[in-house]
């Protein structure tokens, strides 16, 4: 799973996870494959990045990527944050998961 942001996404690439807007509505289902007027929804409903199949990236640059080791700092320190909450409720690592992309999201606007 590769999270890109909309405005690289192309044509033909294949969501790895469903995708919401920023309210939590449903927009698209896990294993869509993008077409043009997906952009131009997904855009139009505020939504800034998705979850794609890795095999769907190899050729596209990503600007402000950051480094594996950022992305491990970032989920330790998450994870920190949830050592008293069982990992395994569906909920719980739902949330662990969003709130970990929120800050790997942040870190890339920053960058």
């Amino acid at each position: 799973m590769a999270l890109i942001k909309v405005k690289n996404l192309t044509p033909g690439m294949t969501l790895s996870s469903d995708v919401c807007d920023p309210n939590g509505r449903f927009l698209l289902g896990k294993d869509c494959k993008i077409l043009d007027k997906h952009i131009t929804a997904l855009n139009a409903w505020g939504v800034i990045s998705v979850n794609v199949l890795d095999s769907d990236v190899e050729n596209v640059q990503v600007a402000n990527d950051l480094s594996p080791e950022i992305y491990q700092a970032v989920g330790q320190q998450v994870r920190s944050r949830f050592v008293k909450n069982d990992l395994e409720h569906p909920f719980i690592a739902e949330l662990l998961n969003e709130t970990t992309r929120f800050f790997i999201n942040k870190l890339r606007e920053d960058s």
